[in-house]
């Protein structure tokens, strides 16, 4: 692979910048309104569009519809959709590249619902907050002193490149192995 240095830098600061602007929705920032699948799609494509201006389709009305079936989030109500959903789909097509469905419904069950769902949903948006802040730094940590040396600098950037990936696959594997050792509790306090 061969790269251009300026032009490499110009979209690496552009990429840092994205990553420390991006921000996901609330709970108390949802309408408070139904929506019909159509309007729900746009707004999941805006809340998660990551510097492509929204062009990405991150979800689609058949995608929406086999997450229902395969009950990982509820049904539409009278075909209308709220901020339980929107949750639910925020969670999804955000995790769903990383990891699979299983792991997402043991994350977020689909009866989750009321204040529990609230909590569990703003914890989320903090938790993705503190990630990309993490990512953003440590990439810059590797990519700021490469990208200032003047030699090699296709087979340095190969290696920031190579970082991110193997970074990338050992954040799955241990996201995979920690929720496999999740624990659910019994209405008595107990655990199985």
């Amino acid at each position: 692979m061969r790269y251009d240095k300026e032009n490499f830098s110009s979209y690496y600061h552009e990429v840092s910048s994205i990553l420390r602007g991006f921000r996901l929705p609330k709970w108390e920032d949802f309408p408070d309104l139904e929506l019909y699948m159509d309007q729900m799609i746009v707004l999941i494509n805006r809340y998660l569009a990551i510097g492509d201006g929204g062009e990405e389709k991150v979800v689609t009305a058949s995608m929406i519809n086999n997450y229902v079936k395969m009950r990982v989030m509820p049904p539409p109500v009278k075909k209308k959709y709220g901020k339980t959903h929107l949750a639910y789909l925020v969670v999804i097509c955000s995790l769903k590249d990383a990891l699979g469905i299983s792991a997402i419904q043991k994350m977020f069950p689909p009866d989750l619902e009321g204040e529990m769902l609230r909590l569990r949903y703003n914890s989320f948006v903090q938790n993705q907050l503190k990630a990309y802040q993490f990512v953003a730094d440590n990439t810059d940590s590797v990519a700021i002193p490469l990208l200032q040396e003047q030699e090699r600098i296709s087979d340095r950037i190969y290696d920031l490149v190579m970082q991110v990936g193997v970074c990338a696959s050992i954040t799955k594997t241990l996201a995979e192995r920690f929720i496999a050792q999740q624990e659910t509790e019994l209405p008595d306090g107990r655990n199985e």
